[in-house]
C-alpha cells in the first residue's frame, strides 16, 4: 500500500482531481453558485425566513389598513355613489328612450286615424295567470280620460276594450276573449263578419271570424280589420290575418280563423282610444 502512494499513479491521480476541484470552484465563482456552506445555511434558515416575511408583511398590511382606514372607506363611498349614478344614468337614458318611442308611435297613429284621441302611453302593471284570454289591468283609469268599452290598441293593430274601470287603473279584455266582439271585414274584399271568439281558438292565441256569407270571397293572408260598425270600434284598426276557411256545418256560412296582428301576452304598454268619429253610434244610427 505504501508503495501505491509513493507511485507514479496516485500522483498522477491526485493532479487530476485537483485539477477537477479547481474547474469546478471557477465555474461555481463565475456562475455566482453558493458554495456548500452556504447552501446547506440557506437551506436550514429559508422556513424561518419565509415565516419572519409572511409575518412582515401580515403586520405592515394591518397597520397599513389601520391607518388608512379612513382613506379606504371614504374612497369605498365615492366608487359606490359613482356606480349608483352610472346605474342610474342608465336606467333614465332607457326610460328616455322608451318614452320617446311612445311618442314617435302616437304621432304615426295621430297622423294616420285623425279623429282619434288617445290616453297617455298606458303600462301593463298587472296580469291574471289564469286568463287563457290574455287579459290585464293598465296603470290609467277615469282620472286620466278613459271611459269603459274605450278600445285599446298599439301602434301595431287592435289589442281589445275596457271592461272595468277606476279612477286610477283599468282592465282590459282582449280580442281573444267571448267578451270582445267586434265587426271586421277583409281589406282585400271587404267580406264582412265578427269576431265570435271561444276558448278553443283562444287556447291557441287565435281569433274566431264568423258570420260570413258562405260564397264571400276570403282566403288565408287577407288582412282583417275593424269595421267600425258597432260604435265602439273605429273602423280601419288592424286586427289581424287569415290563416284558416272553412264551412260551418250548417252549410249556410262560413268561419275564418285570425291570428291577430299583436301578441297581447307579450306587450308592455298600449293606448286607449278616448274618442273617435261615430263613437257610440250603432250601424243603424248611421245616416246615409
Amino acid at each position: 500500500m505504501k508503495e501505491f502512494f509513493h507511485s507514479v499513479k496516485f500522483k498522477i491521480l491526485i493532479c487530476i482531481a485537483a485539477l477537477l476541484l479547481g474547474l469546478m470552484a471557477y465555474v461555481a465563482v463565475a456562475a455566482g453558485t453558493q458554495t456548500l456552506p452556504e447552501q446547506m445555511i440557506n437551506t436550514v434558515t429559508y422556513p424561518f425566513v419565509t415565516a419572519a416575511n409572511a409575518i412582515s408583511n401580515g403586520v405592515n398590511g394591518f397597520i397599513d389598513k389601520l391607518v388608512n382606514a379612513d382613506t379606504y372607506k371614504s374612497q369605498n363611498d365615492e366608487l359606490r355613489e359613482l356606480v349608483t349614478e352610472m346605474y342610474e344614468r342608465s336606467a333614465d337614458y332607457e326610460e328616455l328612450q322608451k318614452e320617446n318611442e311612445q311618442l314617435r308611435e302616437m304621432l304615426g297613429l295621430s297622423q294616420k286615424h285623425k279623429d282619434f284621441k288617445f290616453s297617455e302611453p298606458c303600462s301593463i302593471i298587472a296580469r291574471n295567470a289564469n286568463d287563457i284570454y290574455g287579459g290585464f289591468t293598465i296603470n290609467q283609469g277615469s282620472s286620466s280620460g278613459i271611459s269603459l268599452n274605450d278600445p285599446v290598441i298599439t301602434s301595431v293593430g287592435l289589442i281589445g276594450r275596457v271592461t272595468e274601470i277606476a279612477p286610477n287603473y283599468a282592465r282590459v279584455s282582449t280580442i281573444l276573449s267571448p267578451q270582445v266582439n267586434v265587426g271586421v271585414y277583409t281589406m282585400r274584399t271587404k267580406t264582412t263578419g265578427v269576431l265570435e271568439n271561444d276558448i278553443n281558438t283562444a287556447g291557441d292565441k287565435l281569433c274566431l271570424m264568423s258570420n260570413i256569407l258562405k260564397d264571400a270571397d276570403i282566403e288565408p293572408g287577407d288582412v282583417i280589420v275593424t269595421s267600425g260598425q258597432s260604435g265602439l270600434f273605429p273602423e280601419g284598426i288592424i286586427v289581424g290575418t287569415v290563416k284558416e276557411v272553412y264551412n260551418d256545418p250548417n252549410g249556410l256560412s262560413k268561419h275564418a280563423i285570425i291570428e291577430p296582428a299583436e301578441d297581447s301576452f307579450n306587450i308592455t304598454s298600449v293606448y286607449a282610444v278616448t274618442d273617435f268619429d261615430g263613437k257610440g253610434l250603432s250601424f243603424d244610427d248611421i245616416e246615409y
